[in-house]
């Protein structure tokens, strides 16, 4: 989460397309929480669990009613509404606030915003800021790449054949959002984003070779700005002490505040292609996404197998101790 994030830097998003009206001396005003709040209770004289430190959205409900309110409810509710400590209230569909409410935002310094955008279409665009701006974030030594549609990232030792694996997979007309360093931004529950850092653009480092301009060499479709991380594939050198999962019925998880990502560790070694091994691994996470668990699948049939047997050999014994018993 920012330390700072104020209303002022909020009108600057162009895709909110805001206006202030009145209160520019509460412009920085901070936003502490990404979800915003509908005051319809409160219009009402309802003020438990008010929540006043979210951005209030008026729409034609909300001043629709307002002005069905007597002169004196209406200014003893906004009264009461301005009392607390609002980030701002936003007016959406272009409506115009009533004098009072601009009385009342000059006064109080709560900054008065208005956007052409209706409420729900605004509540979503304001969601998806907000969480881009308040996500955690976290610079990672790895790769990043587009496979089959899924963001694929690449960790492992420096020197382990993360860029090697990444430049084979662009060959293979995949793309490569990041190399080297990957912005990870956990943008809101279950999505975590991988960013590349704009100096590093579209280069890549392989040892040998040095520097690699990648749009040059496999064209301006090869690479990308971000991609959400949906696989995690760890590099490490084989170990022959190790035992490597053998089934896949175990399932390994990168956590990044507290997210979950699927992830599987590739041991490297001569005659492994890891870029294969990580195409094969997309595609598994591609047919876990559909419903087919192929090692789940094969479980399910060996143990229904061996209760079969078991069934079969129950049936026996009763069929023999029956004949050993039966009357001549």
């Amino acid at each position: 989460m920012p330390d700072r994030f104020t209303i002022a830097k909020l009108i600057q998003c162009s895709e909110l397309e805001l206006k202030v009206l009145a209160g520019q001396k509460g412009l920085d005003r901070q936003i502490h929480s990404v979800q915003s709040n509908r005051p319809g209770l409160a219009l009402c004289g309802h003020f438990d669990s008010f929540g006043y430190d979210r951005i209030q959205i008026f729409g034609k409900g909300e001043v629709s009613y307002l002005h069905q309110l007597s002169t004196t409810e209406r200014h003893w509710i906004l009264s009461r509404l301005f009392s607390y400590q609002i980030p701002c209230l936003v007016f959406t569909t272009n409506l115009t606030p009533s004098p009072e409410i601009v009385s009342l935002s000059h006064e109080r310094q709560i900054p008065l915003l208005q956007t052409e955008h209706d409420s729900s279409t605004f509540t979503n665009f304001l969601l998806h800021f907000l969480e881009n701006e308040f996500g955690p974030t976290e610079f990672i030594h790895g790769n990043l790449v587009d496979v089959y549609g899924l963001g694929v990232l690449i960790l492992g030792p420096s020197g382990i054949g993360k860029s090697e694996a990444s430049l084979e997979l662009l060959r293979k007309g995949h793309r490569l959002i990041a190399d080297d360093t990957v912005l990870l931004k956990k943008v809101s529950e279950h999505r975590v984003f991988g960013i590349r850092p704009n100096p590093l653009k579209h280069y890549m480092e392989i040892r040998g070779l040095g520097i690699i301009d990648v749009v040059s060499l496999f064209g301006i479709t090869a690479i990308g700005n971000r991609k959400q991380v949906e696989l995690v594939v760890s590099l490490e050198t084989w170990n022959k002490n190790k035992v490597y999962e053998r089934t896949g019925l175990e399932e390994q998880h990168y956590q990044f505040h507290k997210e979950l990502i699927p992830k599987v560790i590739l041991p490297v070694a001569p005659g492994r292609n890891i870029s294969n091994l990580i195409e094969t691994a997309t595609a598994n996470l591609w047919s876990k996404k559909m419903g087919v668990n192929a090692p789940e699948e094969l479980n399910k049939t060996l143990t229904n197998m061996m209760n079969d047997d078991e069934k079969q050999d129950h049936i026996e014994s009763w069929q023999h101790q029956a004949l050993l018993f039966s009357p001549n």
